[in-house]
């Protein structure tokens, strides 16, 4: 009893002899009551992201050269005006040029270094402003990872070769590196910058890795020891989607049409059932030219659009129900004429009721050139669909409005997957290689499409497995008419 008495006595000595050496010899004074039941502060939600259109995003892309134009742009305005599209995809970043003076350190920087950029839209706040007066909502397009000027002036943050120079693709374009956080942070920074400025919506494209060039020539610094790309480019778009979503934006991908014929990620780290689980709205690129002679058994799929994108938007929209998301499909169609036939009101009108026979109203619409076919589309020639736009654009989201990634959808009524035009270099219509399997797949019965549809998008070549585009594909450019592949 007395050794217990002692240990005690000892440690409560020791105890009191530390506690006097902070305190001063004092104990120390318990907090007020009040302060310690004070409710601990809560940080603020994130903003409701901005209303969407009830009926859906129609949309037309635009370079920064055509936004920053004001004849140019007035006339796509009026385009919008006259129907019942409602929505713009303009260039924050494309093939590494910034189109407007973002306030983001990085690209300053290549500004300074490469000269030339950020002047296509000299004004940004006065472009979205005017959208917002006709109703027109404006989403971001930014090319993620082919960024020619960001990888010279930062080499190590670009792809690299075996012999540890930058790898450049057959183009001679450079690629960032995914595995580097320095270029998650670029991309992303300017999608924060964009919300900023006003625009809605943030859409991702080049969101993959390399093709078209001497793949076994390229590495990766900091790749980890068997990591996937596939999940490399899911982790970005989870880091990219909840700071977008933390600013009040929505987001959405662009993808290659065929990722949703294939079970895994084609080599380029688009595998649709990861990138589904981190995005408001999928855009396949689904151009008719960007698809092999024979894929779906069409002996010429640029020549049956109606057929193609019945096809290739029903695999998305059947491979989305097994997806726990709430992700929509929001297809790129071909505005453009890339080989024979060439496209038309019949050919875009085919592939919009592909769409609407799918259950799906919304789509974006590739050409670029910007020049679109205002005979494919509904006409508003009493202006309502402009008012409802404006008065739409006007009010808050408000406490009732859904927010992104709402859980518990599964986006059974969403749009099917489209990969959209001007996506990835691929005239936003190529798409990785797929297995003769695949070209053989019987297609289910569909409505008879219209033939004789030029395209203005060159079909993706299929080689070695791998995402590969002919003609323009994949940043190739055709010719003026013809949309830009991604």
């Amino acid at each position: 009893m007395r050794a217990g008495v002692r240990v005690m006595v000892i440690f409560g000595t020791a105890l009191v002899g530390a506690t006097g050496c902070r305190q001063g010899g004092a104990p120390p004074a318990a907090p007020p009551l009040a302060a310690r039941l004070a409710p601990r502060a809560v940080p603020p939600a994130p903003p409701e992201p901005a209303p969407l259109p009830a009926d859906g995003i129609r949309a037309i892309y635009l370079t920064g050269w055509s936004a920053g134009s004001a004849a140019k742009r007035n006339s796509l305005i009026g385009l919008v005006d006259r129907t019942t599209l409602n929505a713009m995809v303009i260039d924050v970043k494309d093939d590494g040029d910034v189109t407007y003076r973002a306030d983001v350190p990085q690209a300053k920087e290549s500004v300074r270094r490469m000269p030339g950029h950020m002047k296509m839209i000299r004004n940004i706040d006065d472009v979205i402003a005017t959208l917002q007066k006709h109703g027109i909502f404006p989403i971001a397009r930014i090319a993620c990872f082919r960024d020619t000027p960001f990888g010279a002036t930062h080499p190590a943050l670009a792809v690299h070769n075996r012999h540890g120079g930058v790898w450049h693709d057959k183009k001679g374009h450079i690629w960032l590196n995914p595995y580097k956080k320095e270029n998650w942070d670029y991309n992303v920074d300017l999608a924060l910058d964009a919300l900023k400025h006003g625009f809605k919506e943030i859409q991702f494209d080049y969101v993959r890795f390399p093709t078209d060039g001497r793949m076994s020539e390229m590495t990766f610094p900091d790749q980890p020891k068997d990591s996937k790309h596939e999940d490399q480019i899911a982790a970005f778009l989870k880091y990219a989607h909840d700071k977008i979503h933390a600013h009040g934006g929505w987001f959405s991908a662009d993808v290659f049409g065929l990722t949703s014929m294939v079970d895994d990620d084609e080599g380029i780290g688009q595998k649709f059932v990861k990138v589904v689980e981190n995005i408001d709205y999928l855009c396949p690129m689904v151009y008719p030219s960007h698809y092999a002679h024979g894929e779906y058994r069409l002996k010429n799929p640029n020549a049956e659009p109606y057929k193609l994108v019945t096809y290739s938007v029903g695999d998305a929209k059947k491979r989305l129900k097994t997806v726990k998301t709430s992700c929509k499909l929001r297809p790129w169609i071909q505005d453009f004429s890339l080989g024979a036939p060439r496209y038309g009101p019949a050919q875009v009108k085919a592939e919009i009721k592909a769409l609407k026979d799918l259950g799906i109203t919304e789509y974006c619409l590739w050409n670029a050139g910007n020049h679109f076919t205002e005979a494919a589309f509904e006409k508003d020639p009493n202006g309502a669909a402009i008012a409802a736009r404006a008065k739409a654009a006007s009010q808050p989201a408000g406490p009732g409005a859904a927010p992104p990634h709402a859980p518990g959808s599964a986006g059974a009524s969403a749009a099917p997957l489209q990969t959209p035009p001007n996506a990835e270099g691929l005239g936003h219509a190529s798409a990785p290689g797929g297995s003769a399997a695949q070209a053989a797949k019987a297609p289910p019965a569909a409505s008879p499409s219209a033939s004789g549809a030029p395209s203005d998008v060159s079909r993706p070549a299929r080689s070695g497995g791998s995402p590969g585009l002919a003609g323009g594909a994949n940043g190739a450019q055709s010719p003026a008419s013809a949309p830009k592949p991604r």
